[in-house]
């Protein structure tokens, strides 16, 4: 339980409407503890003389508390049930923003299912523990001492019999508790790995029915599904014997009040009203009971909830602003230096850059070429700071990257990445995501026209308003890459990087793009990415990275008068052209 007391401070700013809602419950049970008291009365009245009378006041007087007590667990259930749904609201957002803050290399060992479960089944079995359990607890804190009270106030042998069998209960909580924890911490880490399945197969469904996988892919889910059921039944086994326990527990000692209380009319100890009054006062106490198992049930699922949110908030950002940064001032050019930088990931083998040392002045143009898995990507996200970069390795605009408050850094690069991602809203907002300001429909177009998709989305039947599926998959390769590079043009930053942005559009699209970005870059530190030769040509200076390590660097002519890799791709690039003109 000790886990729940992360909740506290979510608590804190509603704790004077916890105080309401608690003091409406001492009321609705101050009033609701005098029904039975006066249902023995007039009970007792039909017996005696002017019993019309009398019944006629009580049933009126009965009215009227009942209406009272009424009232009250009408208001304790609005605030406390409303508080723990603000609380939930508040305790989401917190749980958003952290995710938003987590570095990259968190969703790298992260599936997105698992996280979509915590957000969602575990939050709201969080919330039903602020809500219906404190609740229910208070009223059977109020409950218990009251109805007792009056229970030996009337006969306290009858109470005490009543009241023996329950000297197991503390056995069985014992006994179901740590079960029920175990059994529910068991189903959600189930329903987060259904819940990931699910959104993996639904993201690549094009994939698997271009495999011809479907039968396979249902049978993977069935196999999920039924360990998720068969997980689910345990718990409700589990469920299923605890609470008709405390039924039959309570149900005894009914039992036991019933026997010694007819017992004691036939011998005239005790009159009717009172066993009636009893009685009521005895069911006023089961269901305190029941729904301790069932508050009990409540915080066994919220301690396994909040265990794995724990998995998020435990998790802090290595990339954060640090106190240089207080007193950070915009440098007035942006140039660009690596000193002897060396980058491993996390839990890899080797390092995937290693002895990087170079500096793009500001305004040039670099190319970045080589094979895959040589540190290309790499290179650009440590510029972004999108992982841990160690001190003194990256500058920019001659002050390490670390001393930069990430809000600026950020707003200082432009970049599309290699894998192009848009959301689910229309062309036009993908377009103005992330821009600095907002941007008219005429600039929109604009940034479309130098990114070479404009004609494309003016052949769509909505242009700009055009809303685009998962991932933008209602648009081609080449558009989707556009449509990212028209984005990240909107942030009119001082740097701009294309991470091997156009590899999906033909070399004559890709040659009229670039031709239409020369303004655009031509005062911006630009940072080019490609496996293209042709891409590259146009920088001011070329580096070749090979096994995370620059082999070669020089211009697009240096280079290929040089034996290496460069010139290998650049001949290689030239035949499939030839080849291709051939074949035309």
């Amino acid at each position: 339980m000790k886990s729940l007391l992360g909740l506290v401070p979510y608590m804190r700013p509603y704790r004077w409407r916890f105080l309401f809602g608690i003091a409406f419950v001492f009321l609705a049970n101050v009033f609701g503890v005098q029904v039975p008291a006066i249902t023995g009365l007039a009970v007792n009245s039909i017996t005696g003389s002017g019993f019309q009378d009398a019944l006629v006041t009580l049933t009126v007087f009965l009215v009227a508390i009942a209406g009272l007590a009424g009232c009250f667990r009408y208001l304790m259930r609005r605030v406390l049930i409303d508080t723990s749904r603000d609380i939930e609201f508040d305790f989401r957002n917190s749980a958003y923003r952290h995710l938003q803050g987590l570095d990259p290399s968190y969703y790298d060992n992260m599936s997105t299912g698992d996280v979509m479960s915590r957000m969602t089944n575990d939050i709201d079995a969080v919330r039903m523990v602020l809500g219906p359990a404190i609740m229910y607890t208070a009223n059977t804190v109020f409950v218990l001492p009251m109805v007792l009270g009056y229970m030996l106030v009337m006969d306290w042998q009858v109470t005490l019999a009543g009241l023996s069998p329950m000297i197991v209960m503390p056995l069985l909580v014992k006994r179901f508790g740590s079960d029920l924890h175990r059994h529910a911490r068991a189903q959600q880490d189930q329903l987060a790995q259904l819940t990931t399945y699910v959104q993996e197969s639904l993201a690549g469904i094009r994939v698997i029915k271009a495999y011809g996988q479907e039968d396979s892919s249902t049978r993977r889910f069935d196999a999920e599904n039924n360990e998720y059921i068969a997980k689910s039944m345990k718990l409700a086994l589990t469920q299923s014997m605890f609470f008709p326990s405390i039924r039959f527990v309570a149900g005894t000692g009914l039992l036991a009040i019933l026997y010694i209380g007819a017992r004691r009319i036939i011998t005239g100890s005790m009159d009717y009203g009172t066993l009636v009054s009893m009685v009521m006062y005895f069911g006023m106490l089961v269901w305190p009971l029941v729904a301790a198992g069932w508050v009990i049930n409540l915080f066994q699922r919220a301690s396994a909830a909040m265990d794995r949110m724990r998995g998020i908030f435990g998790v802090e950002s290595a990339v954060k602003d640090s106190p240089a940064t207080e007193t950070f001032v915009m440098p007035e050019s942006l140039d660009i230096e690596f000193r002897n930088l060396t980058f491993t990931y996390d839990g890899a083998a080797g390092p995937a850059l290693q002895g990087i040392s170079l500096k793009v002045p500001a305004g040039r143009r670099l190319g970045i070429v080589g094979r895959v898995g040589s540190g290309k990507s790499t290179l650009v996200h440590l510029l972004l700071r999108l992982y841990r970069v160690p001190d003194g390795t990256v500058f920019v605009g001659g002050v390490d990257i670390n001393d930069w408050p990430l809000a600026e850094l950020r707003r200082a690069v432009g970049i599309v990445f290699q894998e192009t991602f848009l959301f689910s809203e229309s062309i036009g907002e993908n377009i103005r995501f992330g821009a600095l300001r907002d941007l008219s429909s005429d600039e929109a177009a604009d940034l479309a026209r130098m990114a070479g998709v404009h004609e494309d989305i003016a052949g769509f039947p909505m242009q700009y308003d055009t809303m685009l599926g998962e991932r933008g998959i209602n648009l081609s390769g080449g558009q989707k890459q556009r449509v990212s590079l028209a984005r990240s043009l909107g942030r009119d930053a001082d740097v701009l990087i294309l991470d091997d942005s156009l590899s999906a559009v033909d070399t004559h699209t890709e040659e009229r793009i670039l031709n239409s970005l020369q303004d655009v870059m031509q005062d911006r530190t630009t940072l080019l990415i490609s496996h293209r030769i042709s891409t590259v040509a146009m920088c001011d200076e070329v580096i070749v990275l090979e096994d995370g390590a620059i082999t070669q660097r020089g211009t697009h002519d240096e280079l290929v008068s040089r034996e290496g890799l460069y010139v290998e791709l650049w001949r290689r690039q030239q035949l499939e052209e030839e080849v291709q003109t051939v074949e035309a």
